[in-house]
Parts: structure tokens; C-alpha cells; sequence
């Protein structure tokens, strides 16, 4: 980790002073105590193949050939050839099915009363996919919370930054135990608090051991969504957690509709449809967020759509406000 003087721009050195080290510049008098530990950690993100190969435009000019596409059924089959081991070896062919436009994509669009919707979002999820499908507040995108492909996925489907937490789903009280340091809310307070419009934010246990997952904090979001289709799926899912977001890119509105985010279906393994959720716009506000992690006291993050029972209920269990918002 390199710092860089702010007088001249020069690459700062470290030494010893008489009670701690220091900073010192070289080329200039720039001097500056070090009082606090400094500490960076970075996760590589893992490349997938088509950025190896050289991205969207390595395959503009390359070959193709008919062959139907078992997933959209497109025509056309493109490939390239590229010498991968000793040359004495033959080339190694790669084929890519999705040169076509994503308006020729057949996503599967399922209405969640369909007998195999969650046979189709199970198989989906197996696959390290990333799905949308309805929730209490929102159409959200989901996958398996300890498949790190998927993760990485989720959050390139979002153009969201990867230090901003994305929140897990589970099934019932006891899986939110499972996954979250929960010991000193009762289950009298989590069962008036869930299901429902409402992320819990406490400390993550060992078992959520996706290093792709929040990596920038050891506190999760858990939501048991007040929606049977999500409920249903958290529990033919083997109990297991799935990261949750909106269906929406960054900083765009959230979804009440499966049309509203259309132009994500092309990078979906499937899209769950309910109709509209909800009769207003307030349903856009998402679920409250509230921190749970110290025992004794709770936290805003987000106003979200169930904030006035939520507060009610926090006097009513004798909970304080460490922060408003």
C-alpha cells in the first residue's frame, strides 16, 4: 500500500518517531504522525471466461455456425479458436450461444401460482443463476448466498458496489438464528417483528461463509419476506440463505411490476411474475431497516415502509434508539 505526499505528489516513506512512526516526504518538509492503524484488504473478483477471451467485442468478427441454442433455441452458434496449451497441441474451440440481440432471448417469465415455479427457481438457484421474483415490498434478484460466482453476479447484474450489502432471506426464525448472533432478541420480539416488511441487521455467523458476501462488514441483513412464493422457496432452498436486492440497476426506482425491469430479464436465469405488488407508491420505499446488533438498543438504516409499528414495537419490548436517522 502506497501514500502519496499531498504537497509534491512524491511516494511518502515511513519512520520511526520518538512515540510512534511518521510519515516523512523526501523532496519536501512534509511530515505527518501515524496515530492510528492503517489497513486495506481487497477481494480479486474472479474473471469469467468471455472476459479471458477478450469481452463483448472479441466476438463481433469471429465464425459461426448452425447450431440451435438448448437454453433460447437462436440459430446460429458463433466460436473462436485459441491456442490455450504447448503448440504442439490442438487449439482449444470456445462457442459462445449469446451473440444474438437480448430482444431474441426467451427468458423463462413464470407466474408464481404455477405448479413448477419453484421447481424452476430451485433449478435455477443450483445453477449459481440469479433470478426475480415478488417479495412483501418489491420484485427483488436473488441467488444462493454462499455461491460466490453468484454473488459476484448479482452484484455486476445491479451495477452496485460491492462494499454496499446486499441482504439474505431465510425461511423462518430459526434459520435467521442460524445465520445471524440473535441470542438476546427473544423470540417473542422476532416473531412480532417477522415475517414482514423488515430487514434485521445483527452480526453474521460462520455459517454464512461466502467471502464475496458483504466483505466490508461482519453484520448482515435478514428478511423473512411476508410473501408465500419467497417463503415456500427459502424452504424447498434446504433452509438455506438467499442474498436479496431489489430488481432494479443502482440508484434507479424500485420495481413494482415485472415490466419495470425488463431490460434485466436478458442476464436472468428466470423471472417470477405476481402481478403488481401493492395499490400505492409507497411500496418503492422497500422493507425498514433497522440495526438489532447490541443488545439493548437499535438503529435506523432505512425508513423504509413499516417504520411506525416497528418503533412501536421497539418501545413496547423497551429497546432504545442508539442513532435516528
Amino acid at each position: 500500500m502506497l501514500f502519496f505526499c499531498p504537497s509534491c505528489g512524491n511516494i511518502l516513506i515511513i519512520e520511526e518517531d520518538t512515540n510512534c512512526h511518521r510519515f516523512t516526504c523526501n523532496t519536501c518538509p512534509y511530515i505527518s504522525k501515524i496515530r492510528r492503524k492503517i489497513s486495506t484488504k481487497t477481494f480479486p473478483r474472479l474473471k469469467e471466461v468471455d472476459h479471458v477471451l477478450g469481452g463483448k467485442a472479441a466476438w463481433e468478427n469471429v465464425d459461426s455456425t448452425d447450431a440451435e441454442c438448448p437454453t433460447c433455441g437462436h440459430k446460429r452458434a458463433y466460436f473462436m479458436q485459441i491456442q490455450t496449451r504447448s503448440a504442439d497441441e490442438p487449439m482449444t474451440t470456445f462457442y459462445n450461444r449469446m451473440q444474438h440481440q437480448a430482444s431474441e432471448l426467451r427468458i423463462p417469465v413464470c407466474a408464481v401460482g404455477d405448479k413448477a415455479a419453484l421447481q424452476l427457481a430451485r433449478q435455477c438457484l443450483l445453477g449459481g443463476q440469479v433470478i426475480a421474483l415478488p417479495t412483501d415490498t418489491v420484485y427483488g434478484l436473488a441467488c444462493d448466498a454462499n455461491n460466490e460466482t453468484a454473488i459476484q453476479r448479482l452484484y455486476e447484474i445491479k451495477g452496485r458496489d460491492e462494499h454496499k450489502p446486499v441482504a439474505i432471506c431465510v425461511h423462518n426464525i430459526s434459520a435467521l438464528r442460524r445465520f445471524g448472533q440473535a441470542a438476546h432478541l427473544s423470540d417473542e420480539l422476532l416473531t412480532r417483528l417477522l415475517p414482514g416488511p423488515l430487514t434485521i441487521v445483527i452480526e453474521r455467523t460462520v455459517q454464512l461463509s461466502n467471502r464475496f458476501l458483504n466483505p466490508s462488514t461482519s453484520k448482515i441483513g435478514i428478511r423473512i419476506p411476508d410473501f408465500n412464493f419467497m417463503r415456500d422457496l427459502c424452504g424447498v432452498w434446504q433452509e438455506q440463505p438467499l442474498a436479496l436486492t431489489s430488481a432494479n440497476r443502482s440508484s434507479a426506482p424500485s420495481s413494482l411490476q415485472v415490466s419495470e425491469f425488463r431490460s434485466l430479464w436478458p442476464q436472468l436465469g428466470a423471472v417470477f411474475d405476481a402481478g403488481r405488488i401493492g395499490l400505492t407508491e409507497e411500496r418503492r420505499l422497500a422493507s425498514t431497516v433497522i440495526d438489532l446488533a447490541t443488545p439493548g438498543y437499535f438503529e435506523i438504516v432505512r425508513a423504509g415502509v413499516a417504520l411506525k409499528p416497528t418503533l412501536s414495537l421497539m418501545d413496547e419490548f423497551g429497546i432504545r434508539p442508539r442513532k435516528m436517522l
